[in-house]
């Protein structure tokens, strides 16, 4: 029988990416075959039996993926014990148990992707790929140029961390309303690091939105809506994660 690590089975069973299942088996949640296990990396058969919290892991066989506009003062998690609104909540029609890629603030609307793929979870959240993400956000006040220009100039977050935006630009200024809207991509994704680049560079935030995930764009999408993933779509992330790891391999060689 083929063996795999078991934070591998536990995502290509699709109930989470690789690496939430790595913290599930950390803080002690996951058993196979009755008995806990808390060591990554451990293998086992790919048809052992997985329990999480006592909820046995089952496969659902099918892979799907998702492109959801996820609204405001929405959590970016399947469960709150809060009991707060989460993105579980608007996929209780969908047959498969999905999970999101990534994530976004509470307060943070825009573009998040859904799916039961793990391998494709874990490598589009891996750093090592560095996938752009787009953002606008509506500032108070006239935002200046020099402004602007600091967020691909670079900024220093969380004390001592240089970030600079792939690119950035003044979309509009409403005069009556006394508020701008900002345009930016980036490539990283610390715990707050729009927020964080914004305030860096004496920008004052109201609202944020994501709306574009590399090729994929929130077009007519409204917010608590989503569509699936065309097969294309799917191809063209593999496309490109293949595409990075081949080059990390020669920048290997090459540094041997």
């Amino acid at each position: 029988m083929i063996e795999e690590r078991l934070q591998k089975i536990i995502a290509n069973r699709g109930y989470a990416s690789r690496r939430k299942a790595e913290e599930l088996i950390l803080a002690g949640k996951v058993k196979v075959n009755g008995e806990v296990v808390k060591e990554l990396g451990t293998k086992f058969p790919i048809d052992a039996k997985i329990t999480i919290s006592n909820n046995e892991v089952i496969s659902s066989g099918e892979k799907v993926y998702y492109l959801f506009y996820k609204p405001r003062l929405v959590l970016t998690t399947m469960k709150d014990p809060k009991n707060r609104p989460t993105v579980a909540d608007y996929f209780e029609n969908v047959g498969e148990r999905v999970y999101p890629v990534g994530r976004l603030d509470y307060d943070v609307s825009g573009l998040l992707i859904m799916t039961n793929d793990g391998d494709f979870a874990n490598f589009v959240m891996h750093p090592r790929y560095e996938f752009t993400k787009t953002y606008q956000a509506l500032c108070k006040g006239k935002v200046s140029k020099f402004h602007v220009k600091q967020l691909t100039r670079g900024v220093t977050i969380d004390d001592d961390y240089k970030t600079k935006a792939i690119s950035s630009r003044l979309v509009k200024y409403d005069e009556d309303k006394d508020v701008s809207v900002i345009e930016l991509t980036i490539a990283e994704g610390r715990k707050h690091h729009v927020k964080k680049m914004l305030i860096a560079a004496d920008i004052y935030l109201v609202k944020l939105k994501r709306t574009k995930i590399e090729f994929l764009t929130i077009d007519n999408l409204e917010p608590g809506h989503y569509r699936p993933l065309k097969p294309h779509e799917v191809k063209q992330f593999y496309g490109i994660f293949t595409a990075v790891r081949r080059k990390g391999d020669r920048d290997s060689k090459i540094n041997k």
